[in-house]
């Protein structure tokens, strides 16, 4: 609404204009004697009340249909004491009663619509026998009638400003269609994770009895089989994951439910970096990395947590998944933004789901690895934060993955 009545007093100042440069041309060319002083005072008056209302909604977040009201109002008034000194309803800008009309239909509640138009009708009907005639002058150059000549500046100049009115309605609503359709897949994203969510909670609870179950039977053999060296090292690793997977399971349970400024950190993100590359690449020994980092110094402190860390290691894990024996990661920031690059030397993404990709949960519709449950959490995280994941195929072979993270939200020193 507020964009709506900006576009109003453009078109008024417009409309002004086009006014004062037809009495004008009719005074100059044609000599038809026009009351000035009270024509001037009310472009004059309209102007300075177009020219106020322009500041105040400056200084204002939205407006109401009675503000609109108000003002379509004041332009019938306005048009209606113009063209009642100009020649009443003979003037050929009578047709610029339409406008208010469309204006508010294409505006404002139909109730209001309706009122602009009867406001409209009324001063056009006075105007039929309420007026100040003008000098007779029917006749312009070439023997074509004035009136003719008026009605078609008249046309002209109605239908630049409907053109340019309804153009920038249409658009505002295909903006706010896009920002509904963006809320609707938001809603949808929401409503995914949080039922994968509700899943992940009883899959942990009941992962913890075999957990338990599978450590006592490894304690047990290895104590069975002490004396074979090549099977007692295989139990030991045994045990060393099954208590990571409960390590995991605890965390987990520890972390859900907790809010970011909890649970979060202050940390530099030069350090959030290293320490991120370096945990993760202690857990993927089985693939060569080479870790780039560089940025602005001093390095921006961010607060960060654990859905933060879960979703880029998600999105290193799927590049480990995907990838044949080497990951190139580069880190680099600015004082405002942080940018991850991931290039693997895998496959690619099939083209056929390169457009859905994050967006929603493919789960066994694709061969390729990494393409699952893992990269769809880590896009609903960073575009909760206000990040998002840009995926490129390389005409060599592999792909790049790039992380965009502003840093405004996260920012250690805005919490403070």
């Amino acid at each position: 609404m507020l964009n709506n009545l900006k576009y109003l007093l453009l078109i008024r100042f417009i409309a002004i204009g086009g006014q004062v440069l037809a009495l004008l041309f009719l005074q100059q060319v044609f000599a038809i004697d026009l009351p000035a002083a009270p024509v001037v005072w009310i472009v004059i008056v309209l102007a300075l009340f177009t020219l106020a209302s322009w500041l105040r909604l400056r200084r204002r977040a939205d407006i109401s249909d009675w503000v609109f009201l108000g003002q379509l109002l004041v332009d019938v008034a306005a048009l209606t004491l113009l063209v009642y000194f100009t020649g009443g309803s003979a003037n050929p800008f009578i047709f610029l009663f339409i406008l208010p009309v469309i204006f508010a239909a294409a505006s404002i509640r139909p109730v209001f619509a309706a009122l602009i138009a009867l406001a409209a009708a009324s001063g056009y009907t006075l105007l039929m026998f309420y007026h100040v005639p003008v000098t007779e002058q029917h006749t312009g150059h070439d023997g074509v009638q004035l009136h003719v000549w008026g009605m078609w500046y008249g046309f002209i100049l109605s239908a630049g400003l409907v053109v340019y009115f309804v153009s920038r309605i249409a658009a505002a609503l295909r903006q706010r269609d896009r920002a509904l359709s963006a809320a609707r897949e938001d809603a949808l994203r929401a409503e995914q994770v949080l039922t994968l969510g509700t899943l992940a909670a009883g899959t942990a609870h009941e992962l913890g009895t075999p957990l338990s179950t599978m450590t006592v039977l490894a304690r047990e053999m290895q104590e069975q089989y002490a004396g074979q060296p090549a099977l007692d090292a295989d139990l030991t690793l045994m045990r060393e994951q099954l208590d990571r997977c409960k390590t995991i399971l605890a965390e987990m349970a520890s972390d859900a439910g907790q809010l970011q400024a909890d649970s979060g950190r202050a940390v530099s993100v030069e350090a959030f970096l290293h320490e991120l590359f370096e945990y993760w690449q202690n857990t993927r020994s089985d693939i060569l990395v080479s870790i780039e980092c560089q940025g602005a110094q001093p390095a921006p402190s961010i607060i960060v947590d654990k859905s933060l860390q879960q979703a880029i290691t998600n999105i290193l894990n799927n590049a480990a998944d995907a990838s044949r024996a080497h990951i190139q990661l580069t880190g680099s920031w600015t004082s405002v933004r942080l940018s991850i690059c991931v290039i693997d030397d895998g496959r690619g993404i099939p083209e056929a789901y390169q457009s859905e990709l994050g967006n929603r949960i493919l789960g066994s519709e694709t061969s390729a690895k990494g393409l699952g449950i893992g990269l769809f959490l880590a896009q609903t995280t960073l575009k909760r934060l206000g990040g998002e994941i840009v995926f490129t195929n390389l005409p060599a072979g592999g792909l790049r993955t790039q992380i965009e993270l502003p840093l405004d939200r996260i920012r250690a020193d805005s919490e403070a």
